[in-house]
This record gives structure tokens, C-alpha cells and sequence, in this order.
């Protein structure tokens, strides 16, 4: 219980930070709004006279956009990756292993407390507005709204494991531009953030099905437009939960080989 309470903490603190700096969260909503624009017109123009495209709507399409910009917005909301990478170069991340807790669980609280504050100022106005202007597809029943609300979650925590990973490869990797490049390559084409893996030539929709990121966006956007029903979700859930715990584990893996090469350099 005490330590749940430590690590709440980190929470509140994160939390009050934001509060504190909004105007970073309001710089940050308004690129995530005009890349909300910028893709819906997109779309729109891919659209123009047809109804359907491989069976979806342009309203299934544009609840898509939005949900998809509104998940990348509270992503981002937490510790970016060169933040992390920041902490390994000057030795900060040092001094996080002399303090009584989990440095990877001290992280993801902390990410919860500003995702909250930019969830609760931020993506709920402006979000509420957009939905009740533009009317997109969303779920008809409270069993669909929470499974993607449970596959939201899971696809967060999915991303999170999979960026301090790549994070914590500063401690061998002199330059890492290359890597956090092929890292978000990766996230943007395979995750489905603006092109859903159903508009994939099959070979690559096959590619994408056997890596991690289509559960960080893919996945839930899915869900969220009814686009996946039935046991198909369950197969999904099921997917996300595994490589969850396929890349926890690799997380844990790298943490405990970082904590060695510190404690072998001596810091």
C-alpha cells in the first residue's frame, strides 16, 4: 500500500507540473488539431464521390481521424523519447537508481499524472466539440465503448514499454538519431496512426500483423468504428495483452542490463 502511495505521488506531482505549464498542453492540442485537419481533408479528397472505400464510410473514416489524433495527443502527453535518452547521455538516470524505487514504474506514473491533466483540459473540450459538430461513427452500445477504452490502455502501455526500451539503448549507442528515426517510422506506417492497416496491400497488412504497433492505434481506432466485432475483438485484446508482455518483458531485460553496465562504470 505504501508503495502504491509513493508511486501515486509521482502521479500528483506530474499532474501539477502540467498544471503548471499549460500552455505547453495548449501548444501541443493545436498541432494535434491541425494534423486533424490536415488528414481529415485528406481523406476527404480520397473520398470525394464514393461512399465506400473497402467498406468504410467517410463518417466511419472521420471517427477514425479523430480518435486516432486524440490518442496520439495523450501519447504524447507523456515523457518523449529524447527526454529519456537526455537522462542516460548527462547521467541523471544514475541518480534515479539511489532512491527507493522502480525507475521504468516511477516513469509511467509520472506519464499518468500529465496524461490526465491533458486528457481532462484538453482532448475532452475540444473533443466533445468536434464530435457533436461533425457527428463521425461512434460506438452504439457501453460493451463496445469499454473494450476500446480496455484496448486504448493496453495500447499505451504497449508504446511505453517499446519507447523507454529504446530509450535505455543510449547506454550503447554513442548516436541514436538513427534508431529513434526507424522508431517512429515504424510507429507512424505500422500503428495505423493515419492509414488504417485495412487500406494496406496485403503483404504489408501481413507485416503489420506480426509486429507490436498496430495494438498501440490500430487496434482500439478499430473498435472504436465498429470495424472489428465479434470474436474478432477478442483475438485482438488477446494480441495486445501478449505483446504486452513480450515487450515488458524485453523492457525489464534491458533495464537490468543498464542497471549493470551503471553499477559496473560506477555511474
Amino acid at each position: 500500500m505504501g508503495t502504491f502511495k509513493m508511486y501515486g505521488e509521482f502521479s500528483r506531482k506530474s499532474f501539477q507540473r502540467a498544471a503548471a505549464y499549460r500552455f505547453d498542453a495548449w501548444t501541443r492540442i493545436i498541432g494535434n488539431v491541425m494534423f486533424l485537419f490536415m488528414w481529415g481533408f485528406i481523406w476527404y479528397g480520397l473520398y470525394h464521390g464514393k461512399g465506400e472505400v473497402e467498406g468504410v464510410s467517410f463518417q466511419a473514416m472521420l471517427s477514425y481521424i479523430l480518435i486516432s489524433q486524440a490518442l496520439q495527443g495523450l501519447h504524447g502527453a507523456g515523457t518523449p523519447l529524447w527526454e529519456i535518452q537526455e537522462r542516460v547521455r548527462t547521467g541523471d538516470i544514475a541518480m534515479e537508481m539511489l532512491r527507493p524505487y522502480d525507475y521504468p514504474t516511477r516513469m509511467l506514473f509520472s506519464d499518468f499524472g500529465s496524461i490526465t491533466f491533458y486528457f481532462m483540459t484538453a482532448i475532452v473540450p475540444l473533443y466533445t466539440v468536434l464530435f457533436l459538430v461533425l457527428k463521425p461513427v461512434v460506438p452504439t452500445s457501453f460493451s463496445q465503448g469499454g473494450l476500446f477504452v480496455v484496448s486504448a490502455i493496453l495500447g499505451y502501455l504497449i508504446r511505453y514499454c517499446i519507447e523507454l526500451t529504446f530509450g535505455l539503448f543510449t547506454f550503447w549507442l554513442v548516436e541514436t538519431g538513427g534508431v529513434e528515426d526507424i522508431f517512429y517510422f515504424a510507429i507512424s506506417l505500422f500503428s495505423g496512426s493515419v492509414i488504417p492497416l485495412w487500406f494496406f496491400p496485403g503483404w504489408l497488412e501481413q507485416v503489420a500483423g506480426y509486429l507490436p504497433f498496430q495494438g498501440i492505434f490500430f487496434v482500439p481506432n478499430s473498435i472504436f468504428v465498429g470495424q472489428l466485432t465479434g470474436q474478432a475483438v477478442w483475438d485482438a485484446l488477446l494480441s495486445q495483452v501478449i505483446w504486452l508482455l513480450i515487450c515488458y518483458a524485453i523492457l525489464r531485460f534491458v533495464w537490468a542490463k543498464a542497471s549493470m553496465k551503471i553499477v559496473i562504470q560506477g555511474g
